[in-house]
């Protein structure tokens, strides 16, 4: 169960989530790797965690690190250099592009990360699956359990199948909230992919039941895209942040914000995201990729700004109430 801090009043009185930003956390440096995204969080004990996240080579294929952090006070520390975990796949397999950081589940005793597999194709199209890696939390090595997606193309996602939030409920039924392909867009300026976020079951994490239809409609004509929802539930509401794109003046990322009663049908109420760019600065043209933790009564959003995470990833929170 999600450690709320009484954030079910701002759902009830339609207010917005009043995040703080703090700035920073992880700011890319060096000629080998860009990018800091995706990043997302693990409890250890006490105040330490470990991170996740994604960082780019040369090449522009992304591989994921891990780092130790502390998490205290509303402030998220971490420790020394980066860990390369996870490299991407041979080639022709639905990774060999890059891994891209999602989830840390743990379950009977093991800890998983699920990432998200990219392949490029022709005319700058791209798939992006779901697979699952185990964690070695001694030597802070991720090892991919199969060679291929545990959640994929198939008769029900005919582009992609990116799953990004999990939750295992106390029946032990495991959920997914992923991003499925609906079609590819010939424009001006290029393929554009048009994609929404679905929902999915399993008893085991690895084979998965894909329910038909969108979680979220499109707001107007002029969204095409949602970007790795970050679903937490608190008692019996679930809540989800996500990135969505674009508007009629806008094309970049936003953050918005949705909520539902059984994580199947959702209430979207982007005006409560409590969240969006700043002014100037690393996150001033691009807010997007949430990741939503608790810790003692503090609320943490991991978030990534400018350039898809070119800039790095940082940090708001919520105080405790």
């Amino acid at each position: 169960m999600f450690e709320g801090n009484g954030i079910k009043r701002y759902l009830s009185q339609s207010h917005p989530f009043p995040w703080q930003k703090r700035g920073l956390i992880f700011e890319p440096v060096g000629l080998d790797y860009s990018h800091g995204s995706h990043p997302c969080a693990f409890h250890l004990k006490e105040d330490l965690f470990l991170i996740a996240f994604t960082r780019r080579d040369a090449q522009q294929r992304s591989h994921i690190f891990l780092s130790h952090a502390t998490v205290s006070e509303g402030r998220v520390v971490l420790h020394g250099n980066p860990t390369l975990a996870l490299r991407p796949g041979n080639t022709g397999c639905f990774d060999c592009d890059g891994v891209i950081s999602v989830c840390f589940v743990a379950h009977q005793g093991q800890t998983y990360l699920y990432f998200v597999g990219w392949q490029n194709l022709p005319e700058g199209m791209w798939i992006c699956d779901t697979g699952r890696a185990r964690l070695d939390f001694n030597q802070l090595t991720l090892t991919k359990e199969f060679p291929g997606p545990v959640l994929g193309r198939d008769k029900s996602n005919p582009l992609f199948a990116a799953a990004t939030a999990f939750h295992i409920t106390e029946d032990g039924l495991w959920q997914t909230w992923y991003n499925s392909g609906i079609k590819w867009e010939k424009t001006s300026q290029g393929m554009k992919p048009i994609y929404g976020i679905h929902y999915a079951h399993s008893l085991d994490g690895i084979e998965w039941v894909c329910h038909p239809g969108l979680c979220l409609p499109f707001a107007d004509e002029f969204e095409y895209a949602f970007g790795r929802p970050s679903v937490v539930k608190v008692d019996d509401t679930y809540f989800m942040w996500y990135a969505h794109r674009a508007s009629r003046n806008i094309d970049s990322y936003r953050m918005g914000f949705s909520s539902s009663t059984d994580g199947r049908y959702w209430c979207r109420n982007d005006l409560l995201a409590g969240i969006d760019v700043s002014v100037s600065g690393w996150d001033s043209e691009m807010i997007c990729y949430p990741y939503v933790f608790s810790h003692k009564g503090w609320m943490y959003m991991l978030y990534n700004g400018n350039g898809f995470g070119k800039t790095g990833f940082g940090l708001a929170v919520l105080e405790p109430s």
